[in-house]
């Protein structure tokens, strides 16, 4: 079966956030706090988009072929993550725009994280990636993704008790899944260096962790 092309994955991702926020935007107003609302719940969807895209590849690496097909749709979910990331950037325009500009602090982290996912989505597109070199690709690939996945974490778990137990246990799945991610991908390093140290060893196609893959190497 032939996978959904990346503009169907990219459509849905960025309607889906955008119908978000406007929702959220008419119920609570255009103000500072119905944008931040707004940035809190398209956050929690663009990293449910980011997930999959990031442990795909370890998924695929520790269990096997049954989770193959989420390794190999990781461009598709790197490319949807990206567009429903427009979304959120918007938001944060708009937020200065009303003179709520968040800190410079916010700005370097989350802005460098946007950078990383701009390069990623870019060379990612038709053989662009191949400008780099497999080593190159490789390095921006890996640096890129678990930087996006610390900055996720950051921000899901700085101050968890502020605002008490409904706070936490608001954070606390995506939190946990986000330690997960991280978790499954060093699980999945160790078990690549394992097979590189054997004489067959044999990665089976890895991808550092899915996001942003090589796009020749697609489902047919």
């Amino acid at each position: 079966m032939r996978s959904r092309p990346a503009k169907w994955w990219v459509g849905a991702a960025f309607a889906a956030n955008l119908f978000l926020a406007l929702s959220i935007l008419v119920a609570r107003g255009v103000d500072a706090h119905g944008t931040r609302a707004a940035l809190i719940a398209t956050g929690r969807v663009t990293f449910i988009w980011f997930w999959p895209a990031y442990a795909g590849g370890p998924l695929a690496t520790l269990f096997g072929a049954a989770l193959l097909p989420l390794k190999q749709r990781g461009r598709e979910l790197g490319l949807a993550f990206a567009a429903a990331l427009l979304v959120h950037l918007a938001l944060v325009g708009w937020l200065c725009w009303i003179g709520a500009t968040p800190s410079v602090g916010l700005f370097i982290r989350f802005g460098t994280a946007a950078s990383f996912t701009v390069l990623l989505a870019f060379f990612s597109l038709g053989s662009l990636h191949a400008l780099l070199g497999p080593s190159g690709w490789r390095l921006l690939r890996t640096i890129g993704m678990n930087y996006i996945l610390y900055v996720f974490l950051y921000d899901f778990w700085q101050n968890p008790l502020q605002g008490g137990i409904p706070h936490l246990v608001e954070y606390l799945p995506f939190t946990v899944m986000a330690i997960a991610a991280a978790l499954l991908q060093v699980a999945a390093w160790g078990v690549r260096l394992g097979l590189h140290s054997t004489p067959e060893g044999d990665v089976g196609g890895s991808d550092g962790g899915g996001h942003f893959r090589d796009p020749t190497n697609r489902v047919t």
